[in-house]
């Protein structure tokens, strides 16, 4: 009985619980008017921020917009042009489809029956892409790829407001304040024709009007390295037009990074504008490092200071800042700006080879954006002990004809009759660079090497050796040239007699004695005295004597153009 009248007692609590729910009297007060909200269409957050804000809507696009209302019933919606007062909904759905450019204002308003209203303002913003020029107000625009410096592509249409106007699309470096900071300049020109900057004014090589609201694509190829450019433009749909080619830059500048635009007042009561859209850069080559001139290595004896300029070109005109790094402690640098520096070595003197080894030196070059090397090693010698110089590039044979012949890789001398090359093959002459000697030093010895390729002969023959004073380039005479007996040459130096003979060995390297070692020091520490510097050239002749050979005779060395060269081992003493 218990269990039956406690069930009988919860279903009474349940009936008089529904009889509750229905009663809104109770638990649902009415919502006021001031209660009404907006929302968008399915979300919670309040419209009124982001309406005020504003779409941007490109022309030729749509916006469609839903909104809701609490409470619903009861309150009506429509949405209004705020400048006309034109209904253009009367429902909670909105669409914006611009035609043209505009700022426009659209008012939401919500009612209730009592005539309390809410109101939310959109503002709406039609836009064309891209940007439209402003009279004689410059706009610039960054290019997105980054500086150009080689050749690249630019690309872009435009849409001019009317038919005769003064509009420009330019290329240059930096923000643009006026015409002459442009480089490249694409006009829309007040006669009605598209044309370009080309040097000194405006030109066009083919006709293209150009008419108000109608498309016209640009193209301009451009060469930063040499400062011109292409410019070829059409009709959306037309035929292509060169309109200019090889035009020379406006501002001759080397790397360009804006675009601009502006609009004159050729027609002060209606100047006119366009429109520049679709704008595109092609990036065809990057931009190129700086180029060294070539350095030697470099052979220095201690206690000698040597200067050796270093010079980097920019192939696109720009600064070069030159660094070297890893300098030995008796090396200093300056970088004396537009590309040039100067490296001074100065090895310390009686230190007991503190200084004596081989040195990596490296300058780096670096423009805006590449950067550069220049290797080169520097040698510092105990000048004491000997060193290598090599024969220059530039020795020569004379033939028959009294031509030289310095590409050969082989100095042929003596007399070959009517075979080879006739009897012309008489001296080898070759050039030699005079070293830096330090002060209180002189030379001591100087020895020649040679590698002997070919040695055939009928009688006995002598090779002599001659010096010849310095010049300054390494250029061979034809005064040079000799084939009499030792010591009868009144314009040269002789230093040994049958240095080479007919029975010298083919492939050996045949080394100068010890006394015609110091006979040719002398010879070089000579030029010195009357005047000669470091860096100069002697002449060292190996000639027959001609009276020695009746028949022909042929012996071949390897000249500065072969692989075993020419050395003169140098050793400096005190003085």
């Amino acid at each position: 009985m218990k269990i039956k009248k406690y069930i009988i007692g919860i279903l009474g609590v349940l009936f008089f619980m529904a009889l509750s729910c229905n009663d809104e009297s109770i638990n649902n007060p009415e919502l006021s008017d001031a209660d009404l909200k907006v929302y968008f269409w399915g979300e919670g957050d309040n419209v009124t921020g982001i309406a005020w804000e504003g779409y941007d809507v490109l022309i030729g696009e749509t916006l469609d917009l839903k909104l809701q209302v609490s409470p619903k019933e009861d309150t009506s919606v429509k949405w209004v042009d705020d400048e006309t007062g034109e209904v253009l909904s009367e429902n909670l759905k909105f669409t914006y489809a611009p035609t043209q450019e505009e700022s426009r204002r659209v008012n939401f308003i919500a009612t209730r029956l009592s005539g309390y209203e809410k109101k939310v303002v959109f503002n709406f913003r039609g836009n064309l892409d891209g940007f439209t020029s402003k009279i004689n107000e410059w706009q610039s625009v960054l290019i997105p790829q980054g500086t150009q410096t080689g050749t690249f592509s630019v690309e872009f249409d435009m849409i001019p407001s009317k038919d005769n106007m003064d509009g420009i699309v330019g290329v240059l470096d930096g923000v643009a304040t006026t015409y002459s900071n442009n480089s490249c300049i694409v006009r829309l020109n007040p006669s009605g024709k598209i044309d370009a900057y080309n040097d000194t004014g405006y030109a066009f090589s083919n006709e293209l009007e150009y008419h108000a609201g109608l498309t016209y694509h640009v193209k301009m190829d451009i060469d930063a390295v040499n400062m011109s450019y292409d410019i070829y433009a059409n009709q959306q749909g037309g035929e292509i037009v060169e309109i200019g080619k090889d035009f020379k830059f406006r501002r001759k500048i080397t790397h360009l990074d804006y675009w601009s635009m502006v609009a004159g007042d050729f027609n002060l009561s209606d100047p006119g504008t366009h429109r520049v859209l679709n704008m595109q850069i092609t990036t065809l080559t990057e931009n190129q490092a700086p180029i060294f001139i070539p350095v030697d290595d470099v052979v220095l004896a201690e206690g000698v200071t040597l200067n050796i300029d270093i010079e980097a070109v920019d192939p696109l005109g720009e600064n070069i800042v030159l660094e070297a790094s890893n300098l030995p402690r008796f090396a200093t640098f300056i970088d004396r700006g537009f590309g040039k520096g100067t490296i001074t070595f100065s090895p310390y003197n009686n230190c007991g080879g503190c200084d004596v080894g081989l040195y990596d030196i490296e300058i780096t070059g670096a423009n805006s954006v590449e950067l550069s090397k220049l290797n080169f090693t520097l040698e510092v010698l105990d000048p004491n002990a000997g060193f290598d110089i090599l024969v220059d590039l530039a020795d020569a044979t004379l033939w028959d004809n009294g031509n030289f012949d310095p590409g050969y890789h082989e100095v042929v001398l003596g007399h070959t009759g009517a075979g080879e090359g006739g009897d012309g093959h008489v001296a080898g002459v070759l050039p030699f660079a005079l070293p830096e000697v330090p002060t209180g030093k002189k030379i001591k010895s100087a020895i020649l090497k040679l590698n002997i390729t070919h040695n055939s002969v009928w009688f006995p023959v002598e090779y002599d050796i001659y010096g010849i004073s310095s010049r300054t380039t390494p250029d061979i005479l034809a005064s040079d040239f000799f084939a009499g007996p030792y010591d009868t040459d009144p314009s040269a130096t002789a230093i040994q007699k049958a240095f080479l003979t007919h029975t010298t060995v083919v492939g050996n390297d045949v080394e100068m004695d010890n006394v015609s070692g110091i006979e040719l020091a002398s010879f070089m520490n000579s030029q010195y005295v009357n005047g000669a510097s470091a860096g100069e050239f002697v002449f060292i002749r190996i000639n027959p004597n001609r009276i020695d050979m009746p028949t022909w005779a042929q012996l071949n060395f390897q000249s500065g153009q072969g692989t075993l060269v020419p050395v003169l081992t140098v050793v400096l003493e005190n003085e």
